[in-house]
């Protein structure tokens, strides 16, 4: 009985605050990052794909933009910005805090932190998908497009819209399961973040909890540039799987696996952390975000 409790009010919390991140004003920003999406990497990949006359895999875009060295630093930032003010505590919170425990409350926000991480990583599925699923193919191989653009045109083979999916990614690994794995790797990257800003607040240290959160983000992102080996300290370097093979060695760098659990050992921690932490937390010390 205690346990079916726990879980109905642990959802509750959950569902509330994902409701109340939905119809934030804050999500106009969404609208932004799509446009800047569609610009920076869709419309490139479109319009080489025009010059060739040769049509995109339906789901290219959508690879091109999450293994996109530039990307994988502006949409996380965009995800923080959405989710900065939570956990979320006003005054009326008061009166939810009464009525469940503080673990069922930390449960209830790592569920909406999940929620919310797989709803913004499927807006950058769907917005990428969108814009050239009228001219594109679905069979799981890659375009001549992505494949054959450089040796077509030598003297644009370096060229930004050339190197959006780079040879390290398509020579490893069939274009079906790079989307999927993709996927998952950056919901669990933006998991993380949020996590971190989970147990920022139960420790006390919510205004600490952003400032942490973008200098993982930004120190992640700068060594995988420089290709540090450093990055694979950092959730960024895990996200992209480019970086996790040579490019014609089958053998990788890291296995994809292996980020994988790195996430799911971080995501874990980060979570008993917050559960052991949270009992001494004080939450009549409550910022009113009305």
């Amino acid at each position: 009985m205690d346990s079916k409790f726990l879980i109905s009010r642990t959802w509750r919390i959950a569902c509330i605050d994902f409701y109340k991140w939905i119809i934030n004003s804050r999500m106009i920003v969404v609208a932004a990052m799509i446009v800047f999406v569609w610009s920076f990497a869709v419309t490139p990949l479109m319009e080489i794909s025009r010059e060739m006359n040769s049509p995109l895999n339906f789901i290219e875009p959508f690879i091109a933009v999450l293994n996109s060295r530039v990307l994988c630093l502006v949409t996380p930032a965009v995800y923080i910005f959405l989710i900065s003010d939570y956990p979320r505590l006003d005054r009326n919170s008061l009166f939810v805090l009464h009525r469940v425990n503080k673990r069922e409350w930390v449960l209830g926000q790592f569920i909406f932190f999940t929620l919310s991480a797989f709803a913004f990583t499927a807006i950058i599925l769907i917005a990428s998908l969108i814009p050239n699923c009228m001219n594109a193919f679905t069979a799981n191989g890659w375009s001549l497009v992505i494949t054959k653009y450089g040796v077509y045109n030598p003297e644009r083979a370096y060229s930004f819209a050339a190197s959006l999916i780079k040879e390290e990614l398509y020579n490893q690994i069939a274009p079906y399961q790079a989307a999927i794995t993709s996927f998952f790797l950056n919901f669990l990257y933006m998991l993380t973040l949020a996590m971190i800003l989970l147990l920022f607040h139960v420790l006390n240290l919510r205004k600490i909890g952003v400032p942490v959160s973008i200098s993982v983000i930004a120190v992640g992102s700068a060594l995988g540039i420089v290709g540090s080996s450093g990055m694979w300290y950092f959730p960024m370097a895990h996200t992209m799987i480019h970086l996790h093979y040579t490019k014609y060695m089958k053998e990788p760098i890291m296995e994809l696996k292996a980020s994988f659990i790195y996430f799911g050992i971080l995501i874990l921690a980060l979570l008993t952390l917050s559960l052991i932490r949270v009992k001494h937390t004080n939450f009549l010390n409550i910022d009113d975000n009305e």
